[in-house]
């Protein structure tokens, strides 16, 4: 009786712990947005309204389809003009528009 005993609990701790990991691995899969991705941190607000960036690496997407976003040097993001297909200046607006 208390190896059965014994035996359940090692089976209930065995399954926790999967079930656990397959948790957190469905977790990791999910998609991570660009907004999402951005660190306000690394951009600065200028006087003029732009944004400033210095050596910047974004890694967002899915896990099976993931994209980056490099800025090397000094950036300047304005208005109107577009990195890579996306208006990055109307995301920092919309993320990091309150601090400067």
């Amino acid at each position: 009786m208390l190896e059965k005993t014994a035996v359940a609990a090692f089976r209930l701790s065995v399954l926790l712990v999967t079930a656990w990991g397959a948790i957190l691995c469905t977790a990791r899969a999910q998609d991570v947005s660009l907004r999402d991705a951005i660190q306000c941190k690394d951009f600065k607000r200028t006087a003029d309204g732009n944004w400033q960036a210095q050596d910047v690496s974004v890694t967002y997407g899915s896990k099976t389809n993931q994209q980056q976003l490099n800025l090397f040097g000094s950036t300047t993001i304005r208005k109107g003009a577009p990195i890579g297909h996306v208006d990055l200046w109307t995301i920092l607006n919309d993320k990091c528009g309150t601090r400067q």
